[in-house]
């Protein structure tokens, strides 16, 4: 049986439909510089550095006015993200609640995918003892997951608030993310045991939202590689780390070690570890250090990671692979699928939204690459363009429903939905 583990970020997504993040709240709101702790469009912020950017400016305004400064002013029983929340989303209730994270969402897609074939998929992170700990419980037992090494610890259950925009970026949609670490900052090494590592893929997914298996990240990679096991990494916005470098940009610090770059793991030993890199544009700029994704491709490269693809939104994802898993491939590029931008332009959009894309894109690839070691390619014979043109649907189909995970009525359902977007694409990449 081929068996695929993952860790990283999982947590409860509370989503806002339809949000403007031009309007004046959001404005209000939005960061005024890289680091600062306010809402941006595409990336996350944490509850706590929100915040604290909230009662800065409500000082810095009340200053300017009276020149005396007044803390933001919430109830006793209340955090002043309460109170944000509330202007935020005018008071309502959220449009849809959905088990999310970049190792949860893309681990259920390859489950879903792989379902009735000699494959098993696992996920090993942790919830909280409270009632979303519970609906993150009750919504993975209705996906083909393992969740057994998912352990209960004594805290809040990871959430995030997610403003969706779908007139963003000329109809393509965006969101912003607001997050709530919980449990997940205790989450570390010592909770993943050796079976963790007993598989044919090993996955790390967003865990720059899990800072201890964030901080271990080589070590960790490094273990599963000796292992024998595929090691994939998926990586997501590093607001710690842009924090810190904003801070040390603003008081003249000497740079920390490289540079102004994000770290992935204790240092950059880590990318010689990984098989398979999957970054966004945004995020591979930062780990690189790069002005454009070629450099950044070229960046991984040199540092030693097998393959690398970097996603772009609703533009061309880029990749190459070095012949460890993958066949080689210098430099390649793939385009977003059409069928699914003429239907979220159409006038019967379904009422979806762009949160887990990226996340499902994801499993798309894991799901791809098991399936080609499941049909017998050896490694460094995987096809790198059918994995992508796996990935690609998987991530466009995502906008086609709310929240990151699709919830099956039926095994195969997801499957099925998807295999007419899968010959359109193929039909596609074919006119290329």
């Amino acid at each position: 049986m081929l068996t695929i583990s993952g860790t990283g970020c999982a947590l409860m997504d509370y989503l806002y439909a339809d949000t403007r993040l031009d309007s004046p709240t959001f404005l209000k709101y939005r960061s005024r510089e890289a680091g600062d702790g306010g809402l941006e469009p595409g990336k996350l912020v944490f509850v706590e550095d929100l915040e604290r950017f909230a009662n800065a400016m409500v000082q810095h305004d009340t200053a300017r006015e009276s020149r005396q400064p007044v803390a933001m002013a919430t109830p006793s029983d209340q955090r002043p993200f309460d109170l944000i929340l509330r202007e935020l989303n005018g008071g309502r209730a959220p449009d849809h609640a959905n088990l999310g994270g970049p190792s949860i969402v893309a681990l259920i897609h390859a489950a879903q995918m792989l379902e009735g074939n000699d494959a098993r998929v696992r996920f090993f992170g942790a919830r909280g003892n409270d009632a979303t700990g519970d609906e993150i419980a009750r919504r993975a037992a209705g996906a083909p997951l393992d969740m057994s090494g998912c352990v209960v610890l004594d805290g809040p259950t990871p959430f995030t608030r997610v403003f969706s925009d779908p007139t963003f970026d000329r109809g393509h949609g965006e969101r912003t993310f607001v997050n709530e670490l919980g449990v997940a900052a205790q989450f570390g090494p010592e909770q993943l045991p050796n079976r963790f590592f007993d598989a044919d893929i090993v996955a790390f997914g967003g865990t720059a939202l899990v800072p201890r298996i964030h901080e271990r990240l080589g070590a960790l990679c490094e273990r599963a590689k000796r292992g024998g096991s595929i090691v994939v990494v998926n990586t997501v916005f590093d607001f710690k780390s842009e924090a810190r470098i904003a801070a040390s940009e603003r008081t003249g610090r000497e740079r920390t070690r490289g540079g102004w770059r994000w770290p992935l793991g204790a240092d950059d030993g880590t990318y010689r570890h990984i098989d398979l890199l999957v970054v966004d544009r945004e995020e591979a700029l930062k780990l690189s250090g790069a002005r454009d994704t070629s450099a950044a491709l070229a960046f991984f490269r040199a540092m030693g990671a097998g393959a690398a693809v970097v996603t772009d939104g609703a533009r061309d994802i880029r990749f190459y692979s070095n012949g460890g898993l993958f066949a080689p491939i210098d430099s390649g590029a793939l385009p977003v699928s059409a069928e699914v931008a003429r239907v979220l332009r159409s006038a019967t959009r379904p009422p979806g939204d762009t949160t887990g894309c990226g996340d499902n894109f994801v499993g798309g690839l894991l799901s791809a690459v098991a399936a080609q070691l499941g049909a017998g390619a050896p490694r460094g014979k995987l096809d790198m363009v059918e994995a992508c043109s796996d990935a690609i649907v998987a991530g466009g189909f995502a906008c086609f429903y709310l929240g990151g995970t699709y919830f099956e009525a039926v095994p195969g359902e997801k499957r099925r939905r998807m295999d007419p977007l899968q010959k359109l694409y193929r039909a596609q990449r074919g006119r290329l």
